[in-house]
């Protein structure tokens, strides 16, 4: 099958034989064998799904859900990985969602063995047989482990995956830890500020500043350090049941839930591992910890009207709901960034500038903004230009490289940021055209009713329902509040669906 010019993504995930060893090592090993055989075959990498703490189930593995939405979406005409288990080797019920999206999509699954085409019934039933034989062989391992378990609570207990601050190591024959030091003394420090009082923001702002970087998304936050403290892996101690997973839509929610179990559920026991700090410190963290505010734990449910639309202006994260002494903010949990706003006024004032928006559709009900119409067709011209120049830079990388001005390497890492930059003017493109084929024939009457509608049902509402509501017209209600500011002296800009 001819590849050349097919856009893909590369999901990468640490296989059950290779447990026990360095994740970053064997994910980075994979990446370059992935993208040597998508060069030499002509096709361009557009992004990378690299999953770092893999769980078994679908819904414990993060990295596998966004991979899933942008198959779904067709963002890409393949996905990269080093073989068929990689993607799903769980539960038959966690196979069949994999492979059905990947089907309706019509996006390839390529890997260095085969290419498999799921549209086609041959390539679909060899892929069946794949995960079933994959099945197979995870239940065989998942009775080995769990025998492993029970003689592991007299024995001493062992840890899959490695925690900030230690690598996998096998020990005769068993997974265990190793102490890696130029993680494990940023881990000492942040357990001894903790224990003289210093807070978990301002831990993860010296932390990074001394340039300590987290394996997930490279910076500390307050979550992570507060993850870290609570943690007794620290003390050579081992947890097991430790959380609960929530699938999508079960109780309302769009997105997969991790809820943490109390802790009379957890089941405890002594490591094989080494620890990294002293039980003396630890448990004056527990007893800091135990004296200062938490936040109620999640059980699955939606409890903010406002998940998962308003976001800071400056950093892009996405705001939160907190309760501080019977009060709820809205906040972004980036240190240093936009200040808090109580809640009740936040969402108040996103009511309110619906309720503009119309009585302003209400007084011009059939009127089109011409300016916004020629700015959207200047829009995309100049995106339409910058794809021209960014194609005739593709074409001299081609040439570039016949005439060895450009080795292999460096030619497949400028081919890769230029196909990214490629697809990343499509998407503007095609958001472009939208945009302008919404404002040419803009059904205002329809918009006026669709907001009538969720204005009506507001207030009746509980905080899942108003959610529901406010997220059939609105995209992302971006929050800006500067420090030091009145608690009314914030703005908040709605940009709506294209109703």
């Amino acid at each position: 099958m001819n590849m050349s010019g097919k856009e893909a993504a590369v999901y990468l995930r640490k296989s059950r034989a290779e447990d026990g060893q360095d994740t970053d090592a064997i994910l980075k090993r994979h990446r370059e064998t992935l993208t040597e055989y998508a060069a030499a075959r002509g096709i361009y990498i557009i992004e990378i799904y690299p999953e770092v703490a893999s769980g078994e189930s679908l819904y414990a593995r993060p990295q596998m859900l966004r991979l899933l939405e942008d198959v779904e979406a067709g963002k890409y005409d393949c996905v990269l990985c080093m073989d068929m288990d990689r993607l799903s080797r769980g539960s038959m019920r966690d196979q069949g969602i994999v492979l059905e999206a990947f089907k309706n999509s019509g996006t390839l699954i390529v890997t260095p063995e085969k290419i498999y085409d799921l549209s086609r019934e041959i390539d679909e039933e060899y892929a069946e047989l794949k995960t079933f034989m994959a099945r197979r062989e995870y239940k065989i391992i998942q009775k080995r482990l769990m025998r492993g378990k029970r003689a592991a609570v007299s024995e001493g207990c062992y840890i899959v995956v490695a925690p900030y601050g230690y690598k996998n190591i096998t020990v005769n024959r068993k997974p265990t830890l190793e102490i890696y030091e130029p993680e494990a003394k940023f881990v000492r420090l942040a357990f001894e500020w903790y224990s003289q009082g210093i807070g978990c923001n301002h831990i993860a702002v010296r932390l990074n500043a001394m340039g300590a970087r987290s394996r997930r998304s490279g910076v500390f936050t307050r979550t992570t350090i507060l993850k870290m403290i609570k943690n007794p892996v620290y003390i050579g101690k081992v947890v097991w049941n430790r959380e609960q997973w929530t699938m999508r839509g079960a109780k309302g929610n769009d997105k997969y839930i991790v809820k943490i179990r109390p802790e009379n559920e957890w089941i405890t026991a002594d490591g094989l591992h080494p620890p990294i700090v002293e039980r003396e410190v630890f448990e004056k963290c527990q007893s800091i910890l135990k004296g200062r505010y938490k936040p109620p734990t999640h059980d699955g449910s939606v409890k903010t009207s406002l998940i998962g639309l308003a976001r800071c202006t400056k950093c892009g994260g996405r705001m939160q709901r907190q309760t501080k002494k019977g009060m709820s903010y809205l906040l972004c949990i980036t240190p240093g960034c936009c200040a808090a706003a109580r809640y009740a006024l936040v969402e108040n004032r996103v009511i309110d500038i619906l309720s503009d928006m119309l009585e302003q559709l209400n007084i011009k009900p059939t009127a089109h903004n011409d300016t916004a119409v020629m700015d959207a067709e200047k829009r995309l011209r100049l995106i339409q230009d910058a794809l021209s120049a960014e194609e005739r830079k593709k074409t001299k990388l081609y040439e570039f490289l016949e005439e060895g001005i450009y080795g292999k390497a460096d030619f497949t890492e400028r081919m890769n940021a230029l196909k990214s930059k490629i697809a990343a003017l499509e998407r503007e493109k095609n958001s472009a055209g939208k945009e302008l084929e919404s404002l040419s024939n803009q059904d205002v009457n329809k918009q006026a009713e669709t907001l009538r509608k969720v204005l009506d049902r507001y207030w009746a509402s509980d905080a899942a329902g108003r959610n529901a509501l406010l997220h059939e017209i609105i995209n992302t209600i971006w929050y800006t509040k500067e420090k030091k500011t009145k608690p009314s002296e914030f703005d908040l800009r709605i940009i709506l669906k294209g109703i």
